[in-house]
């Protein structure tokens, strides 16, 4: 991630201290803006193959649910990011839905993406924030490859 891409998310991430110097987490509102941010940023990491951003933002004891059903913890993620990445020639997102249960938020969403060599498809993924050290991490991610009649332009 760029460095003043990362500062922005840092800045919209929603972190703030009490007088305690305890980090508590965001109110509904700032947690859903944080998030969506986020699940942007998230996006282009998928899209530019960037195993540094998931490095940073899934948590340490995040599981990652692939299409296949194949179950990942997060240095087999990595291992499989940068062994062999995807070549995106397009990944968009559509139909986000945010929702806030206290210190998590689930983003779930559908994924029309184009792979260079032509494959096309659209992912349905469910990403869970957790509030974690002062800040928010994936805790899970699920990822349904969609039956092609169930495609629709985005």
């Amino acid at each position: 991630m760029f460095p003043i891409a990362a500062l922005i998310a840092t800045l919209f991430s929603g972190a703030h201290r009490s007088d305690s110097r305890e980090c508590e987490p965001p109110d509904s509102s700032r947690a859903i803006s944080a998030v969506r941010v986020l699940n942007r940023a998230y996006i282009d990491a998928a899209r530019g193959n960037d195993v540094t951003w998931f490095r940073r933002h899934l948590a340490e004891n995040v599981v990652v649910v692939l299409g296949s059903g194949r179950r990942l913890l997060k240095p087999e993620f990595l291992s499989l990011m940068a062994e062999q990445p995807k070549s995106f020639e397009s990944l968009t997102v559509r139909d986000v839905t945010l929702r806030v249960f206290g210190g998590t938020v689930q983003v779930d969403a559908d994924a029309p993406w184009k792979l260079r060599g032509g494959a096309t498809g659209v992912s349905r993924y469910i990403d869970t924030y957790a509030w974690v050290d002062c800040r928010w991490q994936v805790i899970s991610a699920q990822i349904t490859l969609l039956p092609p009649s169930d495609h629709r332009q985005a």
